[in-house]
């Protein structure tokens, strides 16, 4: 299947990603605090708090495979019906067990509409992924600070009560399914496959194991190497993200004035760098951005260390969030390259590969707080350099011209129109 409008249907998952982190914000804010005062401890929240991320996990693989064999429109679809659904539960969520079921309901739309997303783009950008995915991302991260913003506005406008907020919430949980249901619609690709896309499925490996086992564990041999370099990048990008606050004014000494005016300038970085970080990637080839997100890391950690003020930790941030700008569409594009090249079993090969990103984003906050309480600081931002050195060397070994994966700039066929994918 392919859009019956390619642009259409990217215009709507940008449109979708900023509506559906605006929610996602506005929830994410309120919930603790509505937990809080519905009487749960902070050990349930905390619970509450990491058990959407540890719901995604599992769920993006199952998505992958629903989006191959249902299509990426319904898997989005099914994923934003689930978002739907919980903001519904919220209106009558009064006890741990029924945030529960919110926070679950979430994470499994996660699941669905990340994977798909990627599905999306990497169908019908082709060439442009990078740009896309840049554009997609810096869409979520606005919306996202938008939501959390907008929540506070609401809650004190409606006297600390947050049903007024869970009814917004809802009713605006709708339109990005409304969106989806027209703009992502399909229709047969009739353009001819070749014979090198064509994939003959096994019945059985030379131990007599049935095809899809055979087939399963060869894949996730292929997948290794890739998806050792997106995990270990990941967790150290993440390494910082959670604590940030925390390292701002109590190891800096930072008001906490100061620290909200440094989210506040490494926003606005985000939001331009994507896109740009996007088009240089699609011009000049993603192994850049991949340098360029380990590179962050390091940079950024010796800057931490060194100048604990304000202007230093902005630019430690601002460094890192440009790391984050320019990593998340090199690695769209690079698993979407590594997707197309079994059409079969894109979507599966696409579940594989965003997951250990997301294993990495979990692994690195609760590696950090291990770290900082054990060692310190330096121990916390010694070993994410390490991290960060070997996530490098890793890179280079999978996606250099040694490797087996080797990652050069997307090109355009100008002559007949054709947009050509490089090669994997």
């Amino acid at each position: 299947m392919r859009a019956r409008n390619a642009r259409l249907a990217l215009a709507t998952v940008l449109t979708e990603g900023f509506l559906g982190r605006l929610t996602f914000g506005m929830v994410s804010f309120a919930m603790p605090l509505y937990a809080h005062k519905i009487g749960l401890s902070l050990s349930l929240i905390g619970i509450l708090v990491s058990i959407r991320t540890l719901c995604v996990l599992p769920l993006k693989p199952v998505a992958g495979w629903l989006a191959d064999h249902i299509g990426v429109r319904r898997v989005y679809f099914l994923g934003i019906f689930a978002r739907t659904l919980s903001a519904a539960m919220l209106l009558f969520a009064g006890s741990f067990a029924g945030l529960m079921a919110v926070r679950l309901l979430q994470g499994a739309s996660a699941a669905g509409r990340d994977v798909a997303s990627l599905g999306v783009i990497a169908r019908d950008a082709a060439s442009r992924v990078g740009t896309a995915y840049g554009s997609y991302a810096s869409a979520k991260h606005v919306g996202g600070v938008a939501g959390a913003g907008l929540a506070g506005l609401i809650i004190a406008a409606s006297g600390g009560t947050y049903q007024p907020l869970f009814v917004i919430v809802f009713c605006m949980s709708l339109l990005p399914m409304a969106a989806a249901w027209f703009g992502l619609r399909e229709e047969p690709d009739s353009s001819p496959t070749s014979e090198s896309e064509t994939v003959e499925p096994s019945t059985a490996d030379d131990e007599g194991k049935p095809g899809w086992i055979a087939d399963t564990i060869a894949t996730l041999r292929e997948l290794a190497g890739p998806a050792s370099v997106g995990m270990m990048v990941a967790t150290s990008a993440y390494m910082v993200h959670g604590l940030f606050p925390i390292l701002a004014t109590q190891y800096a000494g930072l008001s906490e004035v100061e620290a909200g005016l440094i989210y506040s300038f490494s926003a606005v970085l985000f939001l331009v760098g994507g896109p740009l970080f996007g088009w240089l990637i699609d011009r000049y080839g993603r192994i850049f951005g991949i340098a360029w997100r380990s590179a962050a890391n390091i940079g950024s950690s010796f800057l931490y260390v060194a100048f604990p003020n304000f202007i230093g930790l902005a630019a430690a941030r601002s460094f890192d969030d440009s790391g984050k700008g320019a990593f998340r569409p090199a690695w769209a594009s690079t698993i979407a390259s590594i997707a197309s090249k079994d059409p079969q079993k894109s979507g599966r090969r696409l579940g594989v590969l965003d997951t250990s990103q997301s294993v990495g984003e979990a692994i690195g906050p609760a590696l950090a707080t291990i770290l900082w309480q054990s060692g310190g600081v330096f121990a916390l931002f010694g070993m994410r350099i390490g991290i960060a050195v070997i996530a490098e060397i890793l890179a280079l070994r999978v996606f250099g011209e040694l490797g087996k994966h080797v990652l050069r700039p997307l090109r355009q066929d100008v002559g007949d129109g054709h947009r050509l994918s490089d090669e994997a």
